[in-house]
């Protein structure tokens, strides 16, 4: 019986849908076609930058993000552009793994900032390998 109640538990916990790409939580722009069409990056010692791409097709969203991996990792700068619009970057959360035999992976979750400090959108990344170059 236990076993059967774990196995569920563990099969639910798969199946959970990942948060939209680019949700809309204050910018008053339709994002919902947007998706995470690019993610490169380049680790240098401790730093790692990184481009990533939104979009639908007709408009995106450029994001630069510039984090210390040094535990615990963290942003310390991001920038944005798109649909009009443009600002900084903070981090709602974020994961790193090391890239020691291979590329570096990062993701999380980042909200972008309008010019007075608001949240306008909410953009995820699902940890991944980075492409090199950027």
């Amino acid at each position: 019986m236990v076993l059967a109640v774990a196995g569920a538990l563990v099969l639910s916990g798969c199946s959970k849908q990942a948060g939209k790409p680019v949700e809309d939580v204050g910018g008053g722009q339709n994002v919902t076609r947007f998706q995470l069409t690019s993610v490169k990056g380049t680790r240098n010692g401790d730093r790692l930058d990184v481009a990533a791409l939104y979009g639908d097709g007709a408009a995106q969203i450029a994001v630069q993000l510039h984090f210390r991996v040094t535990p615990p990792t963290t942003l310390e700068l991001g920038s944005w552009k798109g649909l009009g619009k443009e600002g900084a970057v903070h981090e709602r959360s974020s994961t790193f793994l090391g890239g020691q035999s291979g590329p570096p992976s990062i993701g999380g979750s980042f909200d972008l900032l309008g010019a007075d400090g608001q949240a306008l959108f909410r953009v995820r990344i699902p940890v991944q390998a980075l492409d090199r170059v950027y």
